[in-house]
């Protein structure tokens, strides 16, 4: 059983946040240990999705007007494939929505652009180059 919770940059759960961030990002993707930490980190609302109480998969989620932008979605190696990641962006949907955003927006790496697609994600311009990895801008409508 999964549960998905919404934590703070405080939170004691930020440190097994960022070693599964660390383990996806930095050792899986080899994306520059400098990068994968950022200013945006201390105002997002992150969620953690744990299974027995650890941390198996995770995003960010940061508001700009009335735009919520998710990012640094990551699910531990041996929980993908098992819908911990729809599970993740459903409950930020609900939540961006129920905060009063009128759309989603996201970064999406360019082999995830399917993944995205399928829970209503719309690509939006041309592909991009972040931490050497392809990524596309995609955008999910909340509402008119």
């Amino acid at each position: 059983m999964t549960t998905i919770v919404e934590i703070r940059a405080t939170d004691p759960l930020m440190s097994a946040v960022y070693a599964l961030r660390r383990e996806v990002f930095v050792i899986e993707q080899d994306v520059p240990e400098e990068f994968e930490v950022d200013e945006n980190d201390k105002v997002a609302a992150h969620l953690a999705a744990l299974s027995d109480g650890h941390v198996i998969g995770t995003l960010r989620m940061v508001r700009h007007e009335r735009t919520a932008k998710i990012g640094r979605m990551a699910v531990s190696r041996h929980s993908r494939k098992k819908g911990i990641g729809r599970e993740l962006m459903e409950f930020a949907a609900a939540a961006a929505s129920r905060d009063g955003a009128q759309d989603i927006i996201l970064a999406a790496q360019f082999t995830a652009r399917e993944f995205y697609r399928r829970l209503g994600y719309i690509e939006e311009g041309a592909v991009f180059d972040d931490a050497g990895i392809s990524h596309v801008m995609m955008r999910k409508k909340l509402r008119p």
